[in-house]
């Protein structure tokens, strides 16, 4: 009896404690949400007995929806899951959310959510939220009480990483290669499903924009090959971490370590080529200095605000530059890293100088006396503001201090800027420079004369060897399209805009015909090229044809590769013929799409892809006619 009075006692003091036990509270907890972080905002953590709760604010636009599954789960670090069992709301703050539904955004744009899901130990320090294994799902990672500090700890070979005292970017000089560049990103998860950004700039030689996202393989790690023909400086990053600029070199090596965070500070370290100059740009962000270094143009309308007359906004404007970039000259980082900012802030002050009226208009000091960048009213500002800094030709003739340097090229300022324009003497100057800015001029399908013509006139036979390159590429697609028998690259140049489409419609005389303008760069378009693949097969036999139709703000290149999985006829007009299309079609955006019946007559038409359904109708009516 005295046994068994123990046992009882001591399961009362058990119980006891158990009911004792006090929620444990994440306020305001830390968490990595990628490319949701803009959207979602963990507000609080509750780790209870019978459950926890994860505490959402969704800030989206009115009107439109999110959606949990009811598949979601959170994780505990031992691989543990615990299931998703509602939404209720917990206060009159939040609002009931039904798991696989759709709530929509209020008015506010503002919604308070409740996540409920099964009880996670109360001793748990880190969770991850995942809606499970299916398509654009997303996750939560990392979720922990903002008190707790989290180690870094670096892999045994980036410990010692030793950089260079100083650095300087190489002159321009052609050197046909390709770069690499070789990620590591500490503390990701498989379920991550994060790419690796690598663009932002044009390869010489090349027409279509280098704009590459790479998935990380589940060991956190990602390889990326960029064709180049100079050093070039581009940008690399992750959607949801944070981006940097950083220089890369044909032939050369970069190595980069992340880390999975949420302070929009990814970057730990570099190594391989330029590596001090990549880090010293990646820190002045970290450390908040970049407008201490570049311009700021909220501090430039707030001072150009102040002048009175056309000689005291032009003087304002020198300061600020010459300030800068005394600023830049002093710090510490290496001398190709000033260059490159100097550069860009050379950039920054002929934008300012030259389109001062637009820039200008751009600006207004709201109520709280913050300035406000807003493009409302931008038409009617600017002829407001014309007059206050009007340039003479005197005036006009700046004569660059940095962007025409020998090693200019490096920097993505360098081509981004209208030399022609603001350094008329720039081939005096620099003639290896200015026959580099030409190359770029000449790579367009419609300027094939010109680009014929530059190998007259340069006097750099690497620069000639660019160009004879491209005018040889551009000859192997066409010979290659002109094999293709739906493909007409070029073919009917030679018709008069306003004949082009029924030129093209008379060839599918009884047929119906889904006309869809497009371009290689537009979203909607490849996005609506995908949803109606699967449809498409299903007129495999029907009398229809579908016709597609672009123009030179296309590469041909990247055309030539897309067209391949588009099933139809494609046609690759002129920009004339383009343009006219779209204005028969009262259309100023794509994709536009048309449909005309076995008789010819235009029976539909629609700007924008907004789903598949109207096309399902519309096909159906005229094939039943």
């Amino acid at each position: 009896m005295k046994k068994l009075f123990t046992v009882i006692l001591l399961a009362l003091v058990a119980l006891t404690g158990q009911a004792k036990m006090k929620d444990v509270v994440w306020e305001q907890p830390t968490a990595f949400m990628g490319a949701s972080n803009s959207t979602f905002e963990i507000t609080k953590v509750e780790l209870k007995e019978t459950e926890t709760v994860l505490h959402v604010t969704a800030i989206y636009r009115p009107g439109r929806w999110i959606r949990f599954a009811k598949e979601s789960f959170v994780q505990t670090p031992d691989g543990k899951k615990y299931a998703f069992t509602g939404g209720a709301k917990t206060n009159e703050k939040e609002s009931d959310l039904q798991p696989d539904s759709l709530f929509w955004i209020p008015e506010s744009g503002i919604a308070h959510l409740a996540l409920h899901f099964k009880p996670v130990p109360q001793d748990t320090k880190v969770l991850d939220f995942s809606e499970g294994d299916i398509d654009g799902a997303f996750g939560f990672w990392n979720i922990c009480d903002s008190k707790m500090k989290q180690k870094l700890v670096l892999p045994a070979e980036w410990q010692d990483v030793k950089y260079a005292q100083d650095e300087t970017l190489p002159a321009a000089k052609i050197n046909k290669g390709v770069a690499t560049i070789k990620v590591k990103m500490l503390g990701y998860k498989p379920g991550m499903k994060l790419d690796f950004f690598v663009g932002g700039f044009t390869p010489l030689g090349r027409k279509e924009r280098f704009e590459k996202m790479l998935p990380f393989a589940d060991d956190g790690t990602v390889t990326v090959e960029v064709p180049l023909w100079l050093t070039r400086e581009v940008t690399v990053g992750v959607y949801g971490l944070a981006f940097s600029s950083i220089v890369i070199a044909p032939g050369q090596e970069t190595e980069i370590l992340m880390k999975i965070c949420n302070d929009n500070k990814p970057f730990v370290a570099y190594k391989g080529y330029m590596a001090k100059t990549n880090m010293d740009l990646v820190n002045m962000k970290k450390a908040n200095q970049y407008y201490d270094f570049i311009g700021n143009d909220d501090e430039v309308f707030l001072k150009v605000k102040e002048c009175k007359t056309k000689e005291e906004r032009m003087q304002c404007l020198q300061n600020i530059f010459d300030q800068r970039v005394a600023t830049i000259r002093k710090s510490k980082l290496t001398t190709a890293a000033q260059d490159l900012l100097c550069m860009l802030e050379e950039s920054n002050y002929m934008e300012w100088l030259h389109q001062f009226k637009f820039k200008y208009s751009n600006y207004f000091v709201g109520e709280d006396g913050k300035v406000v960048w807003s493009q409302r009213d931008l038409f009617e500002n600017m002829e407001k503001n014309k007059d206050l800094l009007t340039l003479s030709e005197e005036e006009k003739a700046y004569s660059w201090k940095f962007l025409n340097e020998p090693t200019s090229p490096c920097s993505q300022e360098f081509w981004e800027a209208l030399l022609s324009v603001y350094d008329p003497k720039a081939a005096e100057k620099n003639d290896y420079n200015d026959e580099l800015r030409c190359i770029e001029t000449a790579k367009n399908p419609e300027l094939v004369e010109l680009a014929k013509m530059l190998l007259e006139t340069m006097k750099h036979e690497d620069c000639k060897n660019v160009i004879r390159e491209y005018l040889a590429e551009q000859q192997r697609i066409a010979d290659e399209l002109s094999n293709q028998q739906t493909v007409f690259y070029k073919e009917l140049d030679d018709v008069a805009p306003e004949n082009i489409l029924q030129t093209i419609l008379d060839r599918y005389k009884g047929k119906v015909v889904l006309i869809d303008i497009w371009a290689t760069w537009c979203g909607p378009c490849k996005d609506g090229h995908k949803k109606m693949k699967p449809w498409k097969a299903t007129l495999k036999n029907e009398n229809i044809q579908f016709v597609y139709i672009t123009s030179p703000t296309s590469p041909v290149a990247l055309w030539q590769e897309m067209i391949n999985d588009i099933d139809g006829d494609h046609y690759y007009l002129t920009k004339e013929q383009y343009s006219y299309i779209l204005d028969k079609y009262e259309s100023e955006g794509i994709p536009t799409y048309a449909i005309y019946d076995k008789q010819g007559n235009q029976t539909f038409k629609q700007i924008g892809f907004a789903g598949l359904d109207i096309f399902v109708q519309e096909v159906d009516k005229v094939l039943k006619k």
